[in-house]
């Protein structure tokens, strides 16, 4: 937007040294530019690139996690789903790597999370508190690329396996992340550009902001366009599935493992009563 073009001939090096943040600034440009103006085959040519050099580093942070930043700019390239791919099974090598880097095994200790790798990863601010009343952003938006991307008929099984998970801290993200997106599952909110700042629970995530309906409307692949974020039915079967899920019993058994972390049960407050409310059935 300036006078002269910006430029980053860094990302011609090696990308393994490369500061994270300056990888993150590339990704942000190339999905805020993709949103402001349309698509471009130099935005999407770096893109791709990029994405497969830096998936390795995708829980790095400066800020945020780099795997937000990659997944905004893969919804901003892919708005209306994976058409004109680059090859046959690229949709499926996605959903294997970038919709599963949550589950790296770095990521994990046995059945919990290791704590400070992902998710909410510190508590060193003047407050010492950890941020868990809201969604992390590198679950929420994993949760919305596998809910965007994955084939309907895998939607059912995949929602399931993420609410087997028996970690307080991932369960705690669960309820968080199912009260805050509830507004964009019962299709008031269409995209996440609606998302209310200072929510609470927040399921923002970097630069998910950006990701409005125009990039749909702007969208050359050819495929259809979409309407909303996420489609009716796919909405739909996580809401079923979740009320289907949460028995009286089966909450309270969450909420004895939350708050088995002191300060998991102090952080989320009136979080599960609200969870409780919207979903739990009796």
């Amino acid at each position: 937007m300036g006078e002269e073009r910006r430029l980053f001939p860094d990302l011609l090096g090696d990308l393994a040294s490369l500061p994270i943040q300056d990888i993150e600034q590339a990704l942000v440009e190339i999905a805020s530019g993709t949103c402001s103006f349309g698509p471009m085959e130099e935005w999407n040519s770096w893109y791709h690139y990029l994405l497969v050099q830096t998936l390795p580093r995708a829980h790095e942070a400066s800020l945020n996690s780099l795997l937000e930043s990659l997944i905004t700019g893969f919804i901003a390239i892919y708005p209306n789903g994976v058409y004109s791919a680059p090859y046959k099974t690229f949709r499926e090598d996605i959903l294997l790597t970038l919709g599963r880097c949550m589950m790296d095994e770095s990521c994990w200790a046995g059945n919990e999370i290791a704590v400070g790798r992902m998710l909410h990863r510190s508590n060193n601010n003047p407050a010492a508190v950890w941020c868990w009343w809201d969604a992390s952003g590198d679950f929420s938006s994993s949760m919305f690329l596998c809910l965007k991307y994955l084939p309907e008929s895998l939607v059912g099984n995949w929602l399931r396996s993420v609410l087997a998970i028996n970690s307080p801290h991932w369960r705690a993200q669960v309820l968080v992340w199912l009260v805050g997106a509830q507004e964009i599952l019962a299709g008031n909110v269409r995209w996440p550009s609606e998302f209310k700042i200072g929510a609470r629970p927040s399921v923002s995530w970097e630069w998910s902001h950006c990701l409005r309906s125009e990039l749909a409307a702007k969208d050359v692949s050819g495929a259809g366009v979409a309407l909303t974020f996420l489609n009716e039915r796919v909405r739909q079967e996580v809401l079923d599935l979740v009320h289907l899920h949460f028995t009286e019993n089966v909450y309270l058994e969450w909420l004895n493992s939350i708050s088995s972390i002191s300060y998991l049960h102090e952080e989320l407050a009136e979080i599960p009563t609200t969870f409780e409310t919207l979903y739990v059935r009796r």
